[in-house]
C-alpha cells in the first residue's frame, strides 16, 4: 500500500513538471511569433502618436493643447526617450500660460520622469528635489515618490560601485513605502506596491500571495510591471519555470503594446542562456537591443550591453559545438570513403564494377572538397562578423565608460554648468551614426565586393562611382539596403537615420541615373547581389 502510495505522488510530481515545461514552452513560442511581428505593433503606437500630433495643429485653446500633450507624453514615454522629454517640456510651457500651480507640478514630474527614464538621474533628481511637497496633491505626491523610486531604482542597477547601490537601493525602498502609504487597495497599483514592499522585506511567499489574490479579482488585468515583479519573486523562491512564465507574460505585454524600453524581455534572455538555449537567448537580447537603442534609452541600453557577453560566449559556444559536430561527420565520411577505396582496390579485377565505384569516389571528393571550402568560408566570415559585433561593442562600451569618466569628474568638481552641456551636445550623436555607416559599408563591401563595378555597368557615363572605394554615398547606401531585401522607405528611414522625404528622394536619384527600364530596374532590385 505504501510503495503504491509513493509511486501514485512520483506520477502526479512528474505530471505537474511536465505540464508546467509545456506551458513555459508554449508561452516561449507564443513570445517568439510577437517578436517576428513587432514592427506591426510598434505601427499600432506610431499610429496613435500620429493622431495626436494631428490635433496639434488643430487647437487654439492651451487647455486642449495641455490635455494633446499629456496624451503624447503617454504614448512616447516607454518608445522614444528623446520624443517623450520635448513632450514633457511643451507641456510644462502651456502650464505655466494657463498658471495653473496643479498642471505645472504634473509637467514637472512628466519632465523628471523623462531624464530618468533616459538615464539623466540627476537631472531629475535636481527637477524633484525643487518641487514643493507643500503644495502638492496627494497623486503629486505618489508621482513624485514613484519617480524618486524609479530614478533610484535606476541607479542602483547602473552604478558599479555595490557601496552606492546599496544606498540608492535603500532610497528606492523608501520612496516605495512613502507611495504605498499614500495608497489603498482602490487603487490600480496598489496589490504591485505591497508586493513589492513585501518582496523587498524578504517576505517572498507573502508577496506571490498578495499578487494571487490580485489576480483573482475579477476585471484585474496584470499590467507588464506586475508580472516582471513575480518573476523576480519566484526567482528568490527558487522556481525557475515560474520565472520564466511571467517573464515571458511580460515581454508579450510589452512588444504588443509597442513598447521600447522594458525589462522582462532581457531578463528573460539570460536566464534561457544559463539554462542552455542560447539561440533563443540571443534573439531576445539582440531585439530588446535594437528597441533600446531606437528608445535612445542610455540606461537601458548599457544595463543590456553588460549581459550581451555571457550570452554572446553561450551562443558562441554552441555554434562551436555544431562546428565540432560537422568536423566529426565530415571525418565519419572520410573514413567511410577510404574504406570504400579499399573495397574497390579489392574488387579490380570486376573492371566495369571498378570504374563505376571510380567515378563515384571521384564526385563524393569532389563534393567533400566543395563543401570543405564552403565550411572554411563559412567559418572565416563568421570569424569576422564576431570581431565586428565584438568591436562594435567594445567601442560603445568604452565610449560610455569615458562619457561616465568624464561626468563624475565633472560631478567632483561641481561644474553642473559643463555637465549640462556636454549632455545635451548632439556631436557624440553624429559621430556615432558616422562610425555606424562606416561599419555598414566594410562589412557591405566585403560581403558583395562586385556591388560598385555592377552599378557602374547600369548607370549613365557621369553618375559612375569609384570601383575600388572602401565606402558607399548616401544614394548608394540606400540602394544596397534595397538589395539586399529592404525596400519600405520608413524601415529604411530607420535605420540609416534619414527622414522618410530623404530616402524617397535618393531612391529618385537611384532610379533616374539608371539605364534601365522600369522592368529592368525591378529585376535589378529583385537579382541576388554579386
Amino acid at each position: 500500500m505504501k510503495r503504491h502510495t509513493v509511486i501514485l505522488l512520483i506520477l502526479t510530481l512528474a505530471s505537474s513538471l511536465n505540464i508546467a515545461a509545456s506551458s513555459a514552452d508554449s508561452l516561449l513560442r507564443e513570445l517568439d511569433r510577437v517578436i517576428a511581428h513587432k514592427d506591426e505593433y510598434a505601427a499600432g503606437r506610431r499610429r496613435m502618436i500620429d493622431e495626436s500630433q494631428a490635433n496639434l495643429a488643430r487647437v487654439t485653446d492651451d487647455r486642449d493643447l495641455y490635455n494633446i500633450y499629456r496624451s503624447l507624453y503617454s504614448h512616447y514615454r516607454a518608445y522614444s526617450g528623446d520624443s517623450a522629454r520635448w513632450v514633457a517640456g511643451r507641456r510644462l510651457d502651456v502650464a505655466r500660460r494657463l498658471g495653473d500651480r496643479s498642471r505645472i507640478l504634473s509637467s514637472h514630474l512628466n519632465l523628471a520622469e523623462s531624464y530618468s527614464l533616459a538615464g539623466d538621474y540627476y537631472q531629475a533628481l535636481e527637477i524633484l528635489d525643487s518641487l514643493p511637497r507643500d503644495q502638492m496633491e496627494s497623486y503629486h505626491l505618489r508621482y513624485l515618490y514613484t519617480v524618486y523610486g524609479i530614478t533610484y531604482d535606476r541607479m542602483a542597477k547602473a552604478d558599479g560601485i555595490r557601496s552606492n547601490s546599496i544606498a540608492y537601493e535603500r532610497k528606492e525602498a523608501a520612496y516605495l513605502d512613502s507611495t504605498l502609504n499614500l495608497s489603498d487597495d482602490s487603487q490600480p497599483d496598489y496589490y504591485y506596491l505591497y508586493a513589492s514592499h513585501l518582496a523587498q522585506a524578504g517576505h517572498s511567499a507573502d508577496a506571490l500571495k498578495v499578487l494571487d489574490a490580485a489576480a483573482r479579482n475579477s476585471g484585474y488585468e496584470p499590467t507588464s510591471a506586475d508580472l516582471t515583479l513575480r518573476a523576480s519573486i519566484c526567482r528568490s523562491l527558487h522556481d525557475t519555470q515560474a520565472e520564466i512564465e511571467a517573464l515571458a507574460q511580460a515581454a508579450i505585454i510589452d512588444l504588443r503594446n509597442g513598447v521600447r524600453d522594458y525589462s522582462a524581455l532581457p531578463a528573460l534572455a539570460l536566464l534561457l542562456s544559463d539554462r542552455g538555449d542560447a539561440s533563443r537567448a540571443y534573439q531576445y537580447i539582440r531585439c530588446a537591443l535594437d528597441d533600446a537603442y531606437l528608445c535612445n534609452a542610455k540606461s537601458r541600453t548599457h544595463e543590456i550591453l553588460e549581459l550581451i557577453p555571457a550570452i554572446d560566449t553561450s551562443y558562441h559556444e554552441i555554434e562551436l559545438q555544431r562546428i565540432r559536430t560537422q568536423w566529426i561527420l565530415v571525418a565519419v565520411i572520410t573514413l567511410l570513403a577510404i574504406v570504400l577505396g579499399l573495397c574497390l582496390l579489392y574488387a579490380r579485377r570486376k573492371i566495369k564494377l571498378v570504374h563505376e565505384y571510380s567515378a563515384r569516389l571521384n564526385r563524393s571528393n569532389a563534393e567533400l572538397q566543395h563543401s570543405n571550402r564552403l565550411l572554411e568560408e563559412s567559418n572565416r566570415e563568421k570569424v569576422r562578423f564576431i570581431t565586428e559585433v565584438f568591436d562594435a561593442h567594445s567601442e560603445y562600451i568604452s565610449q560610455t565608460e569615458k562619457f561616465r569618466s568624464r561626468i563624475l569628474n565633472l560631478l567632483a568638481a561641481r561644474q553642473y554648468k559643463k555637465i549640462a552641456d556636454l549632455v545635451e551636445s548632439e556631436s557624440g550623436e553624429s559621430a556615432e551614426l558616422k562610425a555606424l555607416y562606416a561599419r555598414f559599408d566594410t562589412i557591405f563591401l566585403r560581403l558583395y565586393p562586385g556591388f560598385l563595378a555592377e552599378y557602374n555597368s547600369i548607370v549613365r557615363d557621369d553618375c559612375k562611382v569609384d570601383p575600388d572605394a572602401g565606402a558607399l554615398t548616401s544614394e548608394l547606401r540606400v540602394l544596397a539596403l534595397m538589395k539586399i531585401g529592404i525596400r519600405r522607405s520608413s524601415r529604411i528611414a530607420e535605420l540609416l537615420h534619414y527622414t522618410p522625404q530623404t530616402v524617397y528622394n535618393y531612391k529618385s536619384v537611384i532610379k533616374n541615373s539608371m539605364r534601365l527600364s522600369k522592368e529592368q530596374y525591378d529585376e535589378y532590385l529583385a537579382s541576388t547581389l554579386s
